[in-house]
């Protein structure tokens, strides 16, 4: 390829094309990552990886003259490449798109996207055309902006587009700019004010020096920790995994899963209730959500553990025949009353969730599902209620980290959960107060953040189908990361402009 655009000053760093061999080395790291994004975002839906699309053309159809592969150096780096190959007599194919993750945001895939025209007009072709999936909106937007035309019905979702075409007509005015001596095919695409506009990111000094504030604090708060004897770090060792406090975690999982489960069902049905045509059951579900978003939990607890006062056996019969008791202390032990009140005073939240989830979803999904003919619990169960739960696990997750603090309460009705444990071992140690209640920290610590982890995974979950692509897990971002620092260390440009197999164009340079 010979200089088709002689360099011109700007202040910027220095832009050269250079055209390669597709199995060039050079090459490699733009068809690693094209195939990390690819598997990335294609991964659940593809029956191949990436790999099998990124060789399924032989390297002879990008090299000349029926095509051409060209990469953009910025100081030698590598920031940007792409390629084409015949489509047709008149008409070639844009094919390897790229731009660098650290030189995003910058317009360089749009000088490629014009170098490969202006190189496919150079060879005398009339026509381009290209493809991209329902997942790249960015690069929809750079072919529009490119001035391509889409082949499809933009009005339509982009997952029931499918593959996204594009044809563009490089008509004969373009092509007389494009080959003119002098002209810069890149200046005439963006102009060269704005190629010359030098770049000046926003300064914050405020934010640094808060920064440095907070810092400074949270580094004396870990000194003391680590310096101040009182906290009695070797006796939270010991009382860590002691038999005791072991006992009191398994009463405070055991009651707090046993709540959430009757509390997320109980909320269910209330928050049914409360969305029926039936005013009764409409009344009775608001009346029940007001008492216990009224009352304390505490309150709850102590009542339900003097039941027994105010009715000494529970029993049901027939009218003027047999009854049927059961004394209270005997039907209600500690653990069943305390799951009962941490269980009725959670309905009333759970059932304003599921309620708010439920109005959330689109009147126009129950609409569809009655055309259908559907019965009402299957438009609400198979419908109505998968896409509720969107909205409705975050807000839950929540009431359930806020359950499992609850339980603590339960010292109070005599049940020993971890909380209580540790109040009756620190009235039996007084000096090993303060590593008791680290214990006790520690462990709470533990258990909201596996409840949340678990929120995370489920909210993925339930988020397919709702997103066009799926964020990236904390796991799966270190992984990218690692991967791009390889890659940027291992990769230097295997070809130079010294190099006579190597043709070159210089794009912008600065003095």
């Amino acid at each position: 390829m010979t200089d088709t655009a002689p360099a011109h000053t700007a202040s910027s760093r220095t832009l050269v094309f250079r055209t390669v061999h597709p199995d060039d080395p050079a090459v490699a790291p733009l068809l690693a990552d094209l195939e990390h994004e690819y598997d990335t975002r294609y991964g659940d839906s593809s029956d191949e990886p990436a790999s099998v699309e990124l060789r399924r053309w032989p390297a002879e159809d990008f090299v000349a003259p029926r095509g051409a592969f060209v990469l953009l150096f910025e100081d030698d780096q590598l920031v940007a490449g792409g390629a084409f190959q015949p489509y047709d007599a008149e008409t070639v194919e844009l094919k390897r798109i790229w731009t660098a993750p650290a030189a995003r945001g910058r317009g360089l895939a749009g000088l490629v996207v014009a170098e490969l025209e202006a190189e496919a007009r150079r060879r005398g072709f009339r026509r381009v055309h290209l493809t991209t999936g329902p997942r790249q909106p960015e690069a929809v937007r750079l072919y529009l902006r490119s001035g391509y035309t889409p082949r499809f019905d933009r009005g339509r979702p982009p997952e029931e587009i499918g593959i996204h075409p594009f044809e563009k007509v490089l008509d004969e005015a373009e092509a007389e700019r494009a080959s003119r001596p002098g002209t810069d095919p890149d200046v005439v695409l963006a102009g060269r004010a704005a190629l010359d506009r030098p770049v000046v990111p926003l300064r914050h000094p405020l934010r640094w020096l808060a920064a440095a504030v907070v810092l400074v604090l949270v580094l004396n708060l870990v000194q003391t920790l680590f310096t101040n004897p009182s906290w009695g770090w070797p006796r939270v060792g010991t009382w860590l995994f002691s038999p005791a406090i072991l006992t009191g975690l398994q009463l405070t999982l055991v009651a707090t899963a046993l709540s959430a489960v009757i509390s997320f069902a109980g909320g269910v049905l209330v928050a049914v209730a409360r969305m029926s045509p039936n005013p009764v059951l409409s009344g009775l579900a608001w009346g029940y959500v007001w008492l216990f978003r009224s009352v304390p939990l505490i309150l709850v607890l102590v009542f339900l553990y003097n039941l027994g006062s105010l009715y000494p056996s529970i029993g049901v019969g027939i009218p003027f025949g047999p009854q049927f008791t059961v004394p209270t202390t005997d039907l209600l032990g500690d653990l069943a009353i305390g799951v009962l009140a941490l269980s009725l005073s959670e309905i009333a939240y759970a059932s304003e969730i599921v309620r708010a989830g439920v109005l959330a979803v689109d009147t126009g999904q129950r609409e569809a599902a009655q055309a259908l003919g559907l019965p009402r619990h299957r438009q609400f169960l198979r419908i109505v209620l998968p896409q509720a739960l969107r909205s409705i696990v975050p807000a839950f997750v929540n009431q359930l980290i806020g359950l499992l603090k609850a339980s603590s309460l339960l010292f109070y009705v005599s049940l020993l959960d971890l909380f209580g444990v540790v109040q009756n071992l620190s009235s039996t140690y007084p000096t090993d107060v303060i590593p008791l209640l680290v214990v006790a920290t520690l462990w709470y610590l533990a258990l909201t953040s596996a409840v949340s982890v678990v929120q995370y995974h489920v909210e993925r979950w339930t988020a397919r189908g709702s997103v066009r692509e799926l964020p990236p897990t904390p796991w799966q971002r270190i992984r990218a990361a690692l991967r791009a620092a390889r890659r940027t260390a291992a990769t230097r440009p295997a070809t130079t402009a010294s190099d006579p197999s190597v043709a070159t164009t210089a794009v912008r340079s600065t003095r």
